[in-house]
């Protein structure tokens, strides 16, 4: 009988020291994982280019459902199109515009969008780089910043990109020659 209990207590003494040496490897384990995985979301990040403070800049990382758009002329060129060669209603036009701008969010703003004949209020629009006239502030802005076209009228339009809140328009286009 005590042969019996000496070998009961060494088979639970086992048995507790493998599920704890279990316990202790799938910790080990698990803990592995995190950090692969951690390495996994970096390298991803690297491949696409952009570390975790450029993804914050370029939106990916931001709630656009809060973000109130304000015009921001940082980057306007005015040698393509300025604001003096409009008349007294287009530039009536364009202060509508940036008060529907700053009335709307980017999530409404991106909704315009659509393909041509079902695009609705600002008509947002991605455009190919290459339509626009070069210069440098053009090539001072990243290839990776998408740029698009804004309706400010039946005819007028502004174009530029966003960064955070902001439009940073960057052409006027009273006459919709960029991309007629």
């Amino acid at each position: 009988m005590a042969f019996l209990r000496r070998l009961a207590r060494q088979i639970r003494s086992k048995k507790k020291r493998w599920h704890d040496s279990t316990k202790s490897f799938t910790k080990k384990l698990s803990k592995k994982n995190n950090k692969i995985s951690k390495v996994v979301e970096k390298q991803k990040a690297d491949a696409i280019g952009f570390n975790a403070f450029e993804r914050f800049i370029l939106n990916s990382e931001k709630n656009s459902e809060k973000e109130t758009p304000h015009v921001n002329l940082k980057y306007y060129v005015s040698a393509f199109q300025c604001l003096s060669t409009w008349d007294v209603n287009s530039l009536r036009a364009f202060s509508a515009f940036v008060e529907k701008l700053r009335q709307m969010k980017w999530s409404d703003i991106y909704k315009t969008g659509g393909k041509l004949g079902n695009k609705t209020g600002l008509g947002y629009t991605v455009l190919d780089r290459k339509k626009y006239p070069k210069n440098d502030q053009l090539d001072s802005i990243s290839e990776d910043i998408t740029l698009f076209e804004l309706r400010v009228d039946g005819e007028s339009r502004v174009h530029g990109f966003r960064c955070l809140d902001a439009f940073y328009l960057v052409y006027l286009d009273k006459d919709h020659k960029i991309c007629a």
